[in-house]
């Protein structure tokens, strides 16, 4: 028998096929990926939102009247989708009236599923309304229940009054002050009664 090129090239598949049991098994554990798979780490992977964003601003508002106002130069996801860590902030509380209290901090975190504004970081507030200004490293400001926190040292700054506190709440529904600690105050201009 005459084997010609042409049959010959037939031959190749016909004898790989044959020998497909003996082949099949190295070629498997060769072609097959190193380290393993463990399907667990699919199941755990939790999706997240992560981002950062540059000259940001931030509105909240309270039955359609705008109550806080927040540009940040620069804010990224927080621990939880709600929350927002932003630096370089400057911030504008609306009361019911419609009198505006500007703060500005180096720092701060706001949560908008609680409403909670937390700044931190030579925080400086002021309310032109009652001319004065007020000086903190730590502010938690609440906006349902419309009150300002500052759980460290404060100074609160006014034309005719100075006045240095361990700490000081402010409830800007009641429009009252809670100064706390060893409070130190210098009153010009003071007239007796």
């Amino acid at each position: 028998m005459r084997i010609h090129g042409r049959n010959f090239i037939w031959l190749i598949p016909l004898a790989l096929l044959l020998t497909f049991p003996l082949w099949r098994q190295p070629l498997a554990a060769f072609l097959s990926p190193r380290g393993g798979y463990d399907p667990s780490l699919a199941l755990n992977r939790q999706e997240s939102q992560d981002f950062t964003m540059n000259r940001v601003r931030i509105t909240q508002s309270h039955n359609g009247q705008k109550t806080l106002d927040l540009t940040a130069v620069r804010a990224l996801t927080g621990k939880t989708s709600d929350e927002f860590e932003m630096e370089d902030v400057n911030a504008t509380i609306t009361s019911k009236e419609g009198e505006q209290t500007h703060v500005t901090a180096r720092e701060g975190l706001f949560d908008k599923g609680s409403s909670l504004l937390i700044l931190k970081d030579d925080v400086v507030i002021k309310k032109p309304g009652d001319n004065y200004e007020i000086y903190t490293e730590l502010l938690h400001y609440n906006d349902k229940t419309k009150i300002a926190n500052c759980p460290g040292p404060t100074r609160l700054i006014g034309e005719t009054v100075s006045i240095k506190g361990g700490s000081l709440e402010y409830n800007l529904l009641s429009n009252s002050y809670d100064i706390g600690g060893r409070v130190y105050c210098t009153l010009t201009d003071f007239v007796r009664p």
